[in-house]
C-alpha cells in the first residue's frame, strides 16, 4: 500500500473511530510499525492529527472535548481505583444508570455478572457488559456521537422517564466547589440533569486531578450529588471540602 493511501485510511479510521492504534494500522495494512509512526508523524506536521502514546487522535482545537480513546489513557490508575471502589456500591436488583465517563468504563470491566438492570449511553460500556447473562442490559439510543462514544439527544432523555433508576454512576470534566460538577458537552449536561432528576441515589466518580476543577457547563450542584467516590491522591484539603459540603465520600485505603 502506498504512502497517500495509508493516509487516507488512517484518517477514514480516525474519523470513524476516534482514534487509531500504531499496532492495529501496522498488522491492517502489513507494513511496519515504524512506517506508521512515520505517517503519522507526516499528518500530524500537515495538522491532519495529534499523536498520543501508541496511536493517534484528531487534530483537535483548545475549544474541542477531547475524544474518549485518548480520555481513555489518562489517569489510568486512579480511575482503576475508583471503579473498585464503586464496585461496593452496586447490590443485586439495583436499577443502575452508567454514563459515558472512562472511570465508568472502568467500573463495566470489574462489574460482576449479578441479577441487576443496567442503562447505559455507552457504546464501550454496553459491548463490556454485554457478556454479563444476569444483568439485564438496556441502551437510552438516541443520536451517537463518535467524539464521546455514546448516545445522547432527546431520545436517550425520554428512554430515561420509562425506568426507574436506583443508583446513578456518573463522571465529570470538573468539581467546582461553589458552582457543582461540569462537562464538557451540552448534550451530555442535558441528559445528566435528566438521569440525576430520575436517580434515587446519584454517585459521581471524580479522579484528584477533577478537583477545583471546571468545564464548560455545569449539570449537577453539590446537593444533587448523594456520594464521591475518588482515588488515595487526593489532596486532604479537597477531602476536607467535599465532607463539609455535606457529601459522603469514598476512596480506597
Amino acid at each position: 500500500m502506498f504512502q497517500p493511501q495509508r493516509h487516507a485510511e488512517i484518517l477514514q479510521t480516525l474519523e470513524h473511530q476516534g482514534g487509531v492504534r500504531v499496532s492495529d494500522l501496522a498488522s491492517r495494512m502489513d507494513v511496519t510499525e515504524e512506517t506508521i509512526r512515520r505517517d503519522l508523524l507526516k499528518l500530524e506536521s500537515d495538522g491532519r492529527l495529534k499523536r498520543i502514546h501508541g496511536g493517534a487522535i484528531p487534530h483537535i482545537s483548545e475549544r474541542d472535548p477531547v475524544p474518549y480513546q485518548h480520555r481513555q489513557m489518562e489517569q489510568v490508575d486512579a480511575k482503576r481505583s475508583i471503579a473498585r471502589c464503586a464496585l461496593n456500591e452496586i447490590e443485586e436488583e439495583d436499577v443502575v444508570f452508567f454514563d459515558g465517563s472512562t472511570t465508568a468504563f472502568q467500573l463495566a470491566r470489574i462489574f460482576p455478572d449479578i441479577r441487576c438492570t443496567v442503562l447505559t449511553h455507552s457504546e464501550p460500556i454496553f459491548r463490556e457488559l454485554s457478556n454479563l447473562t444476569n444483568v439485564e442490559l438496556v441502551s437510552t439510543g438516541g443520536v451517537y456521537d463518535r467524539r464521546h462514544a455514546s448516545f445522547a439527544g432527546p431520545l436517550a432523555e425520554q428512554m430515561l422517564t420509562s425506568i426507574h433508576i436506583t443508583k446513578a454512576i456518573m463522571g465529570c470534566k470538573g468539581l467546582d466547589f461553589k458552582r457543582g460538577f461540569s462537562d464538557a458537552s451540552v448534550r451530555h449536561m442535558n441528559l445528566k440533569r435528566a438521569v440525576i432528576h430520575h436517580a434515587e441515589k446519584v454517585i459521581l466518580l471524580a479522579d484528584h486531578s477533577k478537583m477545583d476543577a471546571r468545564s464548560r457547563y455545569f449539570f449537577a450542584t453539590i446537593e444533587d450529588v448523594d456520594v464521591v467516590i475518588t482515588d488515595p491522591r487526593i489532596s486532604r484539603e479537597h477531602d476536607l471540602a467535599l465532607s463539609r459540603a455535606g457529601l459522603r465520600v469514598l476512596k480506597e485505603k
